[in-house]
């Protein structure tokens, strides 16, 4: 017998590949993670539900359309206790806070879910159960009070162009426009002091506050169809008004940027008259060849694309660790 956990389930992992019609056991006795079950095993309705007892919060968010799949989470009064099980792990604030899962992360899990599979690269079916369709939109609330806030005055300026909408991130399955509402909601309800504004060829305030659903944001910042987009108009608005913000952050898609003056021009003028240590964060969320960085700047950053480690990178950005 192995003298470790670890080596314990090496050794039933190496033992499944060899005997894949005993899942369950090699499950059970070796604590194996669906990560090392699943590839490798026979992956029956007994296999799900024994890997769904233990799974961790993160996992289970991935894994709700392959659990409805199977049978493990259905409509019956067996897997009440299931369902039961889903609804205290994911409507938990604690557990939301400490499995560090961010409200994008179950945007994400929601919309895939509600799908049935049809999104993204997987070969799986499944008919969507009400009741988690629910849970997952509670979670999504809940999961925006589960964020440590970082102290720091965020400004959020957000693209208002139409193709916001139009563009989905394949990563994630999001529109750009849900993911940069999402990620200024998170900050509304994170932090003390923010503002959210929507650039075009002007700045104007998206009245996106911390008393905002999800939704209710969406529908202040989706489809304004301001025409061209001009960055530096946040930092001509931002020094007019002396709005001291610690870090800025840009969100659009592909689309060209149109403006009399380029936003580092723009950033340099606003650092000299308003905070000399701002950072701003350009996410392109569709990537282009377009780089709003000076590269000897070390206080801004572009970051291309986007995916469920960027809001962790862009708190690391702000709290000063990066």
């Amino acid at each position: 017998e192995p003298p470790t956990a670890a080596l314990n389930q090496i050794w039933w992992y190496e033992w499944l590949k060899r005997n894949p019609e005993r899942t369950t056991e090699a499950i059970s006795k070796g604590r194996l993670t669906h990560e090392m079950a699943a590839p490798v095993g026979k992956m029956d309705v007994g296999a799900w539900q024994l890997l769904f007892e233990d799974m961790p919060i993160g996992a289970l968010l991935r894994n709700l359309g392959s659990l409805t799949e199977i049978g493990v989470l259905t409509y019956s009064k067996k897997s009440n206790k299931n369902l039961n099980r889903v609804a205290s792990i994911l409507n938990s604030k604690e557990h939301l806070r400490k499995g560090r899962i961010h409200p994008i992360d179950v945007l994400k899990a929601l919309k895939t879910y509600q799908s049935g599979g049809s999104l993204g690269k997987s070969s799986k079916t499944w008919t969507p159960v009400p009741r988690i369709i629910d849970i997952l939109e509670s979670a999504l609330e809940m999961s925006f009070d589960a964020i440590e806030p970082t102290g720091k005055v965020f400004m959020h300026a957000v693209d208002i162009s139409g193709s916001m909408s139009y563009y989905t991130v394949s990563s994630i399955n999001l529109t750009c426009c849900e993911i940069a509402t999402t990620m200024a909601l998170a900050s509304a309800k994170a932090e003390k002091n923010y503002a959210i504004r929507g650039f075009s060829t002007e700045f104007i305030d998206l009245k996106i506050n911390r008393s905002d659903s999800f939704n209710s944001a969406i529908k202040k910042a989706s489809d304004l169809n301001f025409g061209g987009t001009d960055a530096s108009s946040a930092y001509k608005w931002m020094i007019k008004n002396n709005f001291y913000a610690d870090v800025i952050c840009f969100w659009t898609d592909c689309e060209s940027w149109a403006g009399s003056k380029h936003p580092t021009q723009a950033l340099a003028e606003y650092r000299q008259k308003v905070n000399p240590d701002a950072k701003a964060i350009y996410i392109s969320l569709v990537p282009n060849n377009i780089s709003l960085v000076d590269p000897k700047d070390p206080n801004s950053w572009d970051i291309a694309g986007f995916d469920p480690s960027t809001p962790r990178l862009i708190q690391s950005i702000a709290s000063g660790e990066l």
